[in-house]
């Protein structure tokens, strides 16, 4: 069966374990009710297609037909809760019971470590800085606001670790050509804090730099849906443009720069009246 500890989603989980008993044995969704104590036996199939969701007690009934260990059902008591959270803080403190509960059983929660990249917004800094600066030191005066060598040295111990940085056998740090890209919900999760992380270092620019280094501006419109998907495009077509500009602007004393791009609504939808149109 597979491991509960590879999963930020536990109906994922549940649809991978019914696949592999179901390869090897004649077993169904009825059987898997069944075992699990439901009256109706399509219920766990709609738990696993997101049409319904487990309560505590059915928690309990899927982690024994499934015949997890006391850690495993530890995991997954935690795994529910975590998969139906939307508040982020709160999902923050599950992911980190359930990083606790792998590590006792020397497992891993997947994609931990891309968590650990997006939760602090030096990383990303730092792989920019590393391939054209000599030591940690330099790189944690560099940095603003600065981060203390041994964060810049366990950063660097990170990205090595994820391929987003090599090492040579000088000793020279080298970009690879690996990108992270985001989706699931640990993702999604860390994403969130790497924006809000980024948009607070914006607001503290505003007074700890000069505005002849930034360019902060904004625009309050009013949009249609149509409206607003076509910004969304444009917006997306710029970016593509400001990476072809990076990559063709490097030069031996560049510094690290970071754009937020921001459209979200400042209203709920208004319909116009006839004077106003």
């Amino acid at each position: 069966m597979p491991s509960v500890f590879a999963y930020s989603d536990y109906r994922a989980f549940m649809r991978d374990a019914f696949a592999e008993k179901k390869a090897s044995s004649r077993f169904s969704w009825r059987e898997f009710a069944k075992r699990a104590g439901y009256a109706s036996p399509v219920f766990l199939k709609l738990v696993a297609e997101e049409k319904s969701s487990l309560s505590p007690e059915g928690i309990e009934r899927v982690g024994l037909a499934l015949g997890l260990t006391d850690k495993e059902q530890e995991f997954f008591r935690i795994l529910v809760p975590f998969t139906h959270e939307t508040n982020n803080e709160k999902k923050q403190k599950l992911f980190n019971e359930m990083r606790k509960i792998a590590a006792l059983c020397k497992n891993h929660v997947v994609e931990a470590t891309l968590y650990d990249y997006y939760k602090e917004w030096y990383h990303s800094v730092i792989r920019e800085l590393a391939p054209n600066v000599s030591s940690e030191s330099e790189i944690s005066k560099l940095l603003v606001p600065k981060i203390p060598v041994p964060q810049v040295k366990a950063s660097i111990a990170l990205l090595l670790k994820l391929g987003l940085l090599e090492r040579d056998s000088q000793g020279k740090y080298h970009q690879s050509n690996k990108h992270l890209t985001t989706g699931d919900s640990i993702n999604s999760m860390a994403i969130r804090k790497h924006h809000e992380n980024m948009g607070v270092l914006a607001v503290a620019s505003l007074e700890a730099i000069s505005k002849e280094e930034r360019d902060i501006s904004g625009i309050t419109m009013g949009l249609s849906k149509e409206g607003f998907e076509a910004v969304k495009a444009e917006i997306a077509n710029f970016r593509r443009r400001i990476k072809e500009i990076a990559v063709q602007s490097g030069s031996e004393d560049e510094s690290v720069y970071r754009i937020n791009l921001q459209l979200f609504p400042l209203s709920k939808a208004a319909r116009k009246t006839k004077e106003a149109k």
